[in-house]
């Protein structure tokens, strides 16, 4: 199940990886881009959370995860996100 929990984890991995997360009013599919040597992901406000969470994973999922303590029903979300 997808909620608001673990939209709130992945919003938090992301603080640590230093990535930021706008959430705009946009026709944009959204994803992660660099402004000015930033890394930012960035998401239609009225999306739904499954696919905030699916943005932000498939983001995240270009990092370097391993020295980073991820709860394992996070890292397994991530993970099976194409």
């Amino acid at each position: 199940m997808v909620g608001k929990t673990e939209l709130k984890e992945l919003e938090e991995l992301c603080d640590k990886l230093g990535i930021k997360i706008r959430y705009e009013k946009t026709n944009a599919r959204g994803g992660l881009c660099r402004v000015n040597g930033e890394n930012i992901i960035i998401i239609d406000k009225k999306s739904s959370d499954y696919y905030k969470q699916t943005v932000i994973g498939k983001a995240v999922k270009s990092f370097d995860l391993s020295n980073i303590h991820i709860k394992p029903k996070i890292r397994e979300l991530i993970e099976d996100i194409v």
